[in-house]
């Protein structure tokens, strides 16, 4: 990669170009009397011109002029990247834009305008992102399984299993050990019990929009019962039942099976169940119950998310230590609604369980797969808990471990890559990466930050 280190000339000559700028918009900002002669629109006859950043290298929000000409000053017309990232502008004139660095753009970023689809790239530098990154410990304490609510770091979890967490700062926790739904605020640092007295809670879910979460119980005993709700609107106390219904032949269309997946898009939530691969699929308003596939050829205690870029659900088969994805609104001919096989499956990761590899695509290898989560920029995160690791999936199907020690249980806060997991089951990723853990072993909830 070029021009990694910047000469001491060069960054001398980069902060004089930036005085004027700075300057500028300062007095603009003291006095309206005072006209900025940089405050006009652009000229789409001219170029584009990139001539320097600063600073050159930084984090997440760090905040950076870009300076060159003929910017314009309208900033809905003008989009700033950092290789693929778009970056947050505050505020543009003809000669300078104002922005934040977004979050992890690459290690070295190509800087890149766009206005009204003509471009310019700044030449002969790039801007070096620093990544903060850690582990620590959101709730529980460590090998203690009672389930007691009280401050976060007092609380107890009998067995976290499956986590949702929204970008307000809430989780909710399956907590299977003691057959209850356990709520964190990370806001006012407390843990409460919104539903007690479940049949193994196990998967939890938010809606796309994050003012309604689901959670389903892995046993058939409550069957009809196939999940329950609960909503902001009500301070997510109050509980929402959704029933399974029956077929033209008279038949439960989830039917007695042990369901284990829950994922939802804008408009549906999906489940799976553990013998047969049976796809349900649930209409989050008219709750009508549809069965859209059915022998898959996956393993028992099947995880899945859907992903919000490609619009695919992507599917971790536990023992197989493959990773799969499918297009839940395909439609074959002669069907007026989706109906998926295993012919529509795509192998994308692993090929079987074993010690870590990372790498790409099928030459990655896996253990055994717990919680599933992604964010919105596609990337998918999995749980190993034969490993006791996190892995991230990014968009082009490169597999990295970003939390714990490959092989190795244990207990340790700190960097990602020295910290240590055990038996990391649940797993939920807020919208821009912020990935939260259950613990089976250590009864905890641990966050893991790499920004």
């Amino acid at each position: 990669m070029k021009n990694t280190h910047a000469t001491g000339r060069r960054l001398l000559a980069g902060r004089l170009l930036l005085v004027p700028a700075l300057i500028l918009l300062t007095a603009c900002g003291e006095s309206n009397n005072n006209a900025n002669p940089y405050d006009r629109p652009h000229d789409p006859n001219a170029e584009i011109v990139v001539t320097n950043i600063g600073p050159e290298n930084g984090g997440i929000g760090t905040k950076v002029v870009v300076t060159g000409s003929n910017f314009g000053n309208d900033p809905a017309k003008l989009k700033l990247f950092f290789n693929k990232k778009e970056a947050f502008v505050m505020k543009v004139q003809d000669n300078a834009i104002y922005a934040l660095v977004p979050k992890q753009p690459g290690d070295f970023s190509t800087i890149r305008v766009v206005i009204d689809g003509r471009e310019s790239i700044l030449p002969d530098r790039q801007f070096q992102y620093f990544i903060k990154s850690s582990v620590t410990t959101i709730a529980g304490q460590q090998g203690v399984a009672t389930s007691v609510d009280g401050p976060a770091l007092e609380a107890t979890m009998g067995r976290p299993s499956m986590l949702a967490v929204n970008d307000d700062g809430l989780l909710f926790v399956a907590d299977d050990g003691g057959m209850m739904l356990r709520m964190i605020s990370l806001q006012d640092n407390k843990v409460t019990t919104p539903i007690t007295g479940m049949n193994s809670p196990w998967s939890v879910t938010f809606n796309r929009a994050q003012d309604k979460v689901f959670v389903l119980e892995r046993a058939v005993a409550p069957r009809p019962l196939l999940f329950y709700a609960l909503s902001k609107s009500s301070g997510w106390m109050e509980q929402e039942t959704y029933y399974d219904q029956m077929d033209m032949s008279g038949n439960y269309i989830a039917g007695r099976f042990i369901y284990t997946g829950l994922t939802t898009d804008d408009e549906y939530i999906y489940s799976m169940s553990q013998t047969g691969s049976r796809l349900i699929r649930v209409h989050q308003e008219t709750k009508k119950v549809e069965l859209i596939g059915e022998n898959l050829g996956l393993s028992s205690w099947v995880h899945f998310s859907f992903n919000p870029v490609d619009k695919k659900l992507y599917l971790a088969a536990g023992s197989y230590g493959r990773i799969y994805r499918l297009d839940p609104y395909l439609t074959p001919p002669g069907h007026t609604t989706p109906w998926v096989t295993a012919n529509d499956l795509e192998h994308i990761l692993g090929q079987a369980r074993g010690t870590v590899v990372e790498g790409n695509g099928t030459n990655a290898q896996f253990g055994t797969f717990s919680q599933m989560a992604t964010d919105r920029d596609g990337n998918v995160y999995v749980g190993d808990y034969q490993n006791h690791v996190i892995w991230k999936i990014d968009t082009d199907l490169n597999a990295t471990v970003v939390g714990g020690t490959p092989g190795v249980a244990g207990y340790v806060d700190g960097k990602p890559s020295e910290s240590r997991l055990d038996t990391p089951y649940g797993l939920a990723s807020t919208s821009d990466g912020i990935l939260y853990v259950g613990e089976a072993v250590n009864r905890l909830i641990r966050c893991i930050s790499i920004q």
